[in-house]
């Protein structure tokens, strides 16, 4: 015979009702926070599923925030590309502009004056700074100004790396150029210069013409300078010998000017190098050239410096032939760049939108696995709370019963 008190009617009914409130409770906390499982042990598989999702969902995230870091870099400098783009080009026609001989020394001033200006302007575009106040063109040194100028000289502050942001597991861009490449280390046209020596002759004698010749390297082939009459002295010579180099420079591509009184530079931009030759009546002693093959010169340089050196050349009269090239060159230069980085731009854009579609993938495996059902839960819910209510219902009628009742 079971004897059931009183004490254990309230025991069991009380832990009845407090497991049913702990279930009401549960699916309460499920219906407020939208969540199926709320600990691991609500679904152990479950749960382990969802910790992986919730990291490559993360991963994804932070991607996506080195492609939003990236963009704003990027377009930072393709806007300052753009910018020198623009300037140089302007200075290219500035250049073509400034080597016409009508023009006036005035002239030529004041379109030295304007490549100046526009000098400053590009100088100001190298030292760009982005969004975050970082410097787009100084490599891994974003902290430090990139270019200086003191003392005729440019100085590049940083140095030439390149830093690199990750886009995806496996991929990596990076988000800008150095401004060594960029601004500084910039080649220049080739160059052929050749130093005469003085004539030794007192009074150097007529020149044949077809005794001297000149072949520039530009494809034409030798071309006589013609005929030199009886010089008085050595510098005599060297003024008509000047003068006769210049007038079929329109032929060879070679132009003189006087290095002393009786020595002359002669320079040929491009080409493949200058040759001079001497036969006949035409002798190093009463020219002061010589039979020889001078192959040209290629150097690199910053734009700055060039642009110093066209304003220079402008101001002081001089042909500024060469630094067409090198402006061209100069000009190519930051279009590569610009093309580079539209590049990335556009890779970027692309995985972007890969990463986002991955990114719903996964958002839309995770919430299968961790989000509630709310039909099913407000079912549930309503059920055990009916349930509770019951059992509570019961526990009161029960309580209630005493022998005294039947007494």
């Amino acid at each position: 015979m079971i004897r059931i008190s009183t004490q254990m009617i309230t025991e069991r009914s009380i832990s009845s009702m407090l497991k049913q409130q702990s279930g009401v409770s549960d699916t309460q906390l499920q219906l407020s926070t939208g969540r199926r499982v709320l600990v691991p042990s609500d679904d152990p598989a479950s749960a382990s599923r969802v910790m992986g999702l919730n990291g490559a969902v993360d991963t994804l995230s932070q991607y996506q925030g080195n492609i939003d870091r990236l963009t704003s870099r990027l377009e930072t400098e393709e806007g300052a590309l753009t910018g020198a783009t623009n300037l140089l080009q302007r200075v290219k026609e500035l250049t073509i502009q400034g080597n016409n001989d009508v023009l006036s020394q005035t002239d030529r001033a004041a379109i030295a004056s304007e490549i100046r200006q526009l000098r400053n302007q590009i100088f100001s575009m190298a030292n760009s700074k982005d969004s975050g106040g970082e410097y787009v063109f100084a490599g891994y040194q974003s902290g430090t100004r990139p270019f200086s100028y003191s003392a005729g000289v440019y100085t590049y502050n940083g140095d030439s790396g390149q830093r690199e942001l990750q886009i995806a597991s496996d991929r990596t861009v990076a988000d800008g150029d150095n401004g060594f490449d960029t601004f500084m280390n910039v080649a220049t046209g080739p160059i052929t210069t050749i130093n005469t020596l003085a004539p030794t002759d007192p009074a150097p004698a007529a020149i044949t013409a077809g005794d001297i010749t000149i072949d520039g390297g530009n494809g034409n082939g030798p071309v006589s300078i013609g005929a030199l009459p009886l010089a008085a002295n050595p510098t005599d010579r060297t003024t008509q010998l000047l003068n006769a180099i210049n007038a079929t420079s329109y032929q060879t591509g070679v132009s003189a000017v006087n290095a002393t009184a009786t020595t002359l530079t002669l320079t040929a931009v491009g080409g493949t190098g200058v040759t001079v030759a001497i036969a006949g009546t035409a002798t190093t002693a009463n020219t002061g050239l010589s039979n020889a093959t001078t192959a040209p010169v290629t150097s690199k340089q910053s734009i700055f410096e060039t642009l110093d050196l066209l304003a220079t050349e402008l101001e002081a009269g001089n042909s500024v032939d060469r630094y067409i090239t090198d402006v061209g060159l100069a000009l190519d230069n930051i279009i590569e760049i610009r093309t580079t980085v539209g590049g990335r731009l556009n890779a970027i854009e692309e995985q972007q939108t890969v990463n986002e579609d991955l990114k719903l993938i996964l958002e839309t495996h995770r919430s299968k696995e961790q989000d509630l059902d709310y039909a099913e839960a407000i079912a549930r819910f309503e059920s055990q709370m009916v349930a509770l209510q019951a059992a509570q219902q019961a526990y009161v009628k029960v309580k209630s019963l005493s022998l005294f009742n039947y007494l």
